[in-house]
């Protein structure tokens, strides 16, 4: 079985991805995310694996355009706490080390640590990437922070482990999959649906009263452009039950009533949160 992330090797996407599917799935890397979705629609690989939230930086609202604009289908959430590393070349010490490259958000979140050491913070394109640039160079005085997964795939020394501030930093991950690769036995338990209301006064609570009709507990709602038709928006809604559900059933097919249109993103098992 094969599942695309995005980034290269040691990521946090990837370090995720292994605790849901096991140490033997086969990883691929990718530039983008629109790669990842690519490869799920020409059925390259078998799953997709993107974050599409973090408990600090919020949606990340690239992916879930991608979800609108691809006929891909969400079958399960996973839960990551993040969990920073202070990672350098093997030899290096904790005292010697001047500069820190990750990406602009885990600076941030270790930023306080990293002041108490005098060491000076230096943005890279991503947290694996400043792990290997800092294992592929010579300086002993430099550091990366990134997963502990980094130490091992680019044999690294950890020199202090949960640097970052806020510890219940967690990313929520959405595994997809091109609707022939859905399980047989799939189960579900929680749905994302995406919609667009029609334009007159109390459109949006007309559709949300029919959620509170059926008993179905809103976990996220927000809205997003349409690139296509300029000042016009998307509502992303999240419930807590399952698209095998008859007050499901009823819900979606009486908002397909009141909105311009409906669209299924995925039903999935509730993941437990993790922190």
């Amino acid at each position: 079985m094969k599942v695309a992330f995005q980034g290269i090797r040691g990521a946090y996407s990837e370090m995720a991805l292994h605790e849901h599917f096991g140490k033997d799935v086969e990883t691929v890397g990718c530039d983008s995310f629109d790669d990842v979705f690519d490869l799920v629609n020409s059925a390259a690989v078998t799953f997709g694996f993107i974050p599409v939230e973090n408990t600090i930086a919020g949606t990340v609202v690239e992916n879930y355009d991608l979800l609108f604009a691809n006929d891909v289908f969400v079958i399960a959430e996973v839960y990551l706490p993040v969990r920073h590393t202070l990672l350098a070349k093997k030899g290096a010490r904790l005292e010697a080390i001047k500069e820190a490259h990750s990406h602009p958000h885990a600076l941030k979140q270790c930023k306080a640590y990293l002041t108490s050491k005098s060491i000076r913070l230096v943005p890279a394109y991503d947290t694996a990437g400043a792990a290997h640039a800092v294992a592929s160079g010579d300086r002993l005085d430099c550091a990366a922070i990134a997963s502990e997964l980094c130490a091992e795939i680019y044999d690294m020394d950890i020199l202090e482990r949960n640097i970052q501030t806020n510890n219940s930093n967690t990313t929520r991950f959405f595994v997809i999959a091109n609707k022939e690769n859905v399980p047989a036995d799939h189960v579900t338990g929680k749905t994302t649906v995406a919609f667009k209301t029609r334009h007159y006064p109390g459109a949006l609570v007309d559709c949300l009263k029919i959620f509170h009709k059926y008993g179905l507990n809103l976990t996220k709602l927000e809205s997003r452009p349409i690139p296509e038709t300029p000042w016009e928006y998307v509502f992303y809604a999240a419930f807590e039950a399952g698209i095998d559900a008859d007050e499901v059933k009823s819900a979606i097919g009486e908002l397909t009533l009141h909105a311009v249109f409906v669209k299924l993103l995925g039903s999935y098992p509730k993941a437990d949160k993790c922190w």
